[in-house]
């Protein structure tokens, strides 16, 4: 399990250091003729002016340096997975350099908590950086096992690089199982860990802390409410895209006075539903709404990059959508599978479809290093 595991977390760590986000948010930044100019000048004050705007709420933290002096610093937080680009003068010639992080490493931390189930803990040497607990042990090894507070944890690591370029080490602690929780063999076992993660990444979408705070928006929302129990289609819409539009994220919101349809906004294909309620101007519950911050194609990608799985989603025996293509003809709910020539377990489970009714997920995990 602890490899399995390990598997995923290499996963988070290599999409964050892929750049997909942070490397075009980087070269943003390289490409900024204020920046540049204020890197020409050697002025702080102006490349501080120039660079906030251009965040976006992207990256985390960012060093400039021109001629091998840091410049600017922005963001004081322990960053992980940093990616660089040459910053370059007006005339193209390389005149410094601009490393960027995206995700802080307590960010990082939580996200393979969450899907994993596991205690994530990052080094620098013999310096703790943070993870999901607000304290490590003294000593970790690299591999085999470890007791901490009581509670027996099979360690996997990995090596990784801190912002800006220092060596760090991401530690997973994963409970050891009792023999009655594992499958009858290793391999099995590390394909049900992975599915199960695979699983927890639709379950957050439903029923996470941010699918929650969204939820909680709504419902204070005046504009939507009041737009609702008047029954007014144009202003509910209006509402509900001024969400679309706003730093939340959400795909589609479907909202109801009594069992009448008052506005459905959003794309067609969603998954994992959240209902919330409307309540008039005494407080009583008089609508409802459904929401969900996730379509189909979101989680696809999101399982496969996160969770190194070949995913399929079908909708009363039809095919919706897959990670490649073509679909296998058919997957097991367990089982071995031959892909393409290579062998897969089959992992599987039900998921809500919006507004109403099932999808059934599919899941190819590959083999495992070492299991």
């Amino acid at each position: 399990m602890a490899r399995a595991l390990g598997v995923i977390a290499n996963h988070v760590y290599h999409e964050l250091s892929g750049g997909r986000i942070a490397r075009p948010a980087t070269e943003r930044l390289a490409s900024s003729p204020a920046l540049i100019a204020a890197a020409e000048a050697d002025d702080p004050t102006a490349a501080r002016a120039a660079l906030v705007p251009l965040l976006r709420g992207q990256l985390v933290r960012v060093r400039i340096t021109v001629a091998g002096r840091t410049l600017l610093e922005y963001g004081k937080t322990n960053a992980v997975a940093p990616v660089s680009t040459p910053l370059k003068d007006a005339a193209g010639s390389t005149i410094g350099e601009i490393t960027a992080s995206e995700q802080e490493v307590a960010g990082y931390a939580d996200t393979i908590h969450t899907i994993a189930g596991v205690q994530v803990l990052v080094s620098a040497g013999t310096r703790f950086l943070g993870g999901s607990a607000r304290a490590a042990p003294s000593h970790i090894p690299s591999g085999g096992e470890l007791s901490w507070r009581g509670t027996r944890y099979a360690v996997y690591s990995f090596p990784g690089t801190g912002f800006p370029k220092i060596a760090l080490r991401t530690y997973l602690l994963a409970p050891v199982p009792r023999a009655s929780a594992c499958a009858r063999t290793a391999a099995e076992t590390a394909a049900d860990a992975i599915g199960v993660a695979a699983e927890r990444i639709y379950r957050e979408e439903q029923s996470g802390a941010q699918a929650k705070v969204v939820v909680n928006d709504f419902e204070r929302s005046r504009s939507f409410q009041e737009a609702v129990v008047s029954d007014d289609p144009p202003a509910t819409e209006a509402a509900i895209v001024a969400f679309f539009k706003s730093t939340l994220h959400v795909v589609r919101v479907r909202a109801t006075l009594g069992e009448k349809l008052v506005a459905d906004v959003g794309g067609p294909h969603v998954l994992a539903p959240i209902r919330g309620d409307v309540r008039d101007a005494r407080g009583h519950i008089v609508g409802h709404f459904l929401l969900s911050v996730q379509d189909d194609l979101g989680y696809v990608i999101l399982a496969h990059r996160f969770a190194g799985v070949q995913v399929f989603l079908s909708e009363g025996g039809r095919l919706l959508l897959g990670s490649t293509s073509p679909a296998p003809p058919d997957v097991p709910e367990r089982g071995e599978v031959l892909y393409r020539g290579l062998p897969y377990r089959a992992y599987s489970f039900t998921a809500e479809a919006f507004p109403t009714g099932t999808l059934q997920v599919r899941l190819l995990v590959p083999p495992v290093p070492g299991t």
